[in-house]
């Protein structure tokens, strides 16, 4: 199921005006932790938004995965340093294999990377795991945990092993260790593009603004090099994300066609993450790279997020065998058919 466009676009209008008015940098310096965070937190709680992609029949609002993912990627584009896109996925999860849906902040471990850090780890409440068919949401507490240096939004690796679960159950037969890393990897690819589309305003409000030699800095040469390639690695990244969601919005249950699309646009979103950030940087000179300043707030999410359920490399590799492993000569169909 998803929810009908004026539906989602009125709930993305909702969110807009809550993140707006939201006191986001106070939360995100202080690692989305406190008295701050927990209040913007309770206010997209009471609004529904951790549930919005949660069947009807669990409490949910009947949204999707495509539906929350162009939640997540306005998330992304106001930097907020809180768990709602991963709760949205991990809700999403619960409700399609029947299970119960707690009130709770949650964390996604990545089932193919078991060792792999854990976005949102000091901030979440409880962690979504799948092994030999089951999912498990257990508990997490910050003595199982050992935070990450230089990382955002809280990220820890489990130090000890995770409690026993408070909710669990078998998996829906689709949804295999490869086909959950995939939605994660569609939430992230939907927040590199979100967070782009927020570094392209900044670095063109800050290049306007800003003059030197009594001309504005948009109006040299190198700097619309700069602004150029930010604006078209966005727009690629975007469509990338785009195509990817309408094929699980096509496939819900995730095949193979709908994983191939999301690993493209993981491998696109990755690749053009690293330019824009490289770009953004050398447009601001030195101003970007302080705390104080918001870009760093998006460039270093870019960074982490590119690795976050499998790296480009990764997903290259995973695609490129899935094409050689065809008998028949598939790389020519994948690249010509209708979309």
């Amino acid at each position: 199921m998803a929810l009908d466009q004026d539906t989602l676009g009125q709930i993305a209008q909702g969110l807009e005006r809550i993140l707006a008015d939201a006191p986001l940098e106070a939360v995100d310096h202080a690692s989305g932790q406190g008295a701050e965070a927990d209040a913007v937190w309770a206010v997209l709680s009471q609004n529904g938004f951790p549930a919005i992609a949660a069947g009807e029949a669990q409490g949910g609002f009947g949204g999707s995965i495509a539906d929350a993912a162009l939640l997540a990627q306005l998330t992304a584009r106001h930097a907020l340093a809180l768990p709602l896109a991963d709760t949205m996925l991990v809700m999403n999860v619960l409700s399609q294999a029947g299970l119960d849906l707690p009130q709770l902040k949650l964390a996604l471990a990545d089932p193919v990377e078991p060792g792999a850090h854990l976005a949102h780890a000091i901030q979440a409440q409880a962690v979504l795991t799948l092994a030999h068919g089951q999912l498990q949401l257990a508990p997490l507490s910050r003595e199982i945990l050992t935070v990450q240096e230089r990382m955002e939004d809280g990220a820890a690796a489990l130090s000890g092993p995770l409690p026993a679960p408070s909710i669990e159950g078998p998996a829906p037969n689709w949804l295999t260790p490869i086909g959950l890393r995939a939605l994660g990897a569609l939430i992230r690819s939907a927040q590199m593009a979100g967070a782009m589309q927020a570094v392209l305003d900044l670095t063109l409000s800050y290049t306007q603004e800003r003059e030197q030699f009594g001309r504005p800095l948009a109006k040299f040469q190198a700097i619309q090099h700069h602004l150029s390639d930010i604006a078209c690695e966005t727009a690629a990244s975007i469509a990338a994300v785009e195509l990817a969601c309408d094929a699980i919005q096509a496939h819900p249950e995730c095949p193979e066609e709908g994983i191939e699309e999301i690993a493209i646009a993981k491998i696109r979103c990755g690749q053009a993450a690293a330019q824009v950030a490289a770009c953004a940087h050398q447009a601001h000179g030195a101003m970007g790279f302080t705390r104080e300043y918001k870009l760093g707030r998006y460039t270093r999410r870019l960074w982490q997020w590119q690795d976050e359920f499998g790296s480009e490399s990764e997903w290259s590799v995973w695609l490129g065998s899935r094409v050689l492993a065809d008998d028949e000569p598939a790389l020519w169909p994948r690249i010509s058919r209708s979309v």
